[in-house]
């Protein structure tokens, strides 16, 4: 059985230099669907196939594996970044806000979570928020060091 999950973080926790904003984040998410190996280190190569300012359609490769991943990507600025994989796995990436505007970033997994295989038991919400929940936090440092190295 596929499982499904999703992961929220703050953008900007108290004491994180620089700030990030909605438009930085934005533009960072932008660029992880045309360059997602910083990203996804898992990823180890890309190679975009259609890019066509509606719809980005790109091929993968996860680790040592050779096969070839297909995903189409649709982004809805500066919200929501939708990554449908020819597995069928759907990976979601959200931009929103929490009760007291603080930024956040979400992952959502729909029909599979990356490193986690359909026929082991699905682990506690606990352990998939930890573990997924390193994605986003690895993504956000990415963004904060695009954003030092003067990249956003």
């Amino acid at each position: 059985m596929a499982y499904a999950f999703a992961v929220t973080r703050p953008v900007n926790p108290p004491g994180a230099e620089p700030v990030i904003t909605e438009e930085q984040l934005w533009k960072a998410l932008e660029y992880k669907a045309r360059n997602p190996s910083a990203f996804v280190p898992i990823i180890s190569s890309c190679k975009v196939t259609v890019d066509d300012g509606k719809k980005l359609v790109r091929e993968v490769t996860f680790g040592s594996s050779p096969d070839i991943v297909t995903e189409e990507i649709q982004a809805h600025a500066a919200t929501i970044v939708y990554f449908e994989m020819d597995t069928g796995t759907r990976v979601t990436n959200v931009v929103s806000y929490g009760a007291d505007d603080e930024l956040l970033l979400t992952y959502g997994f729909a029909n599979g979570i990356p490193g986690i295989a359909a026929d082991e038991p699905k682990p506690s919400a606990k352990e998939l928020n930890a573990r997924v929940g390193k994605s986003v936090e690895g993504s956000i440092a990415v963004v904060r060091q695009m954003l030092k190295d003067g990249k956003l």
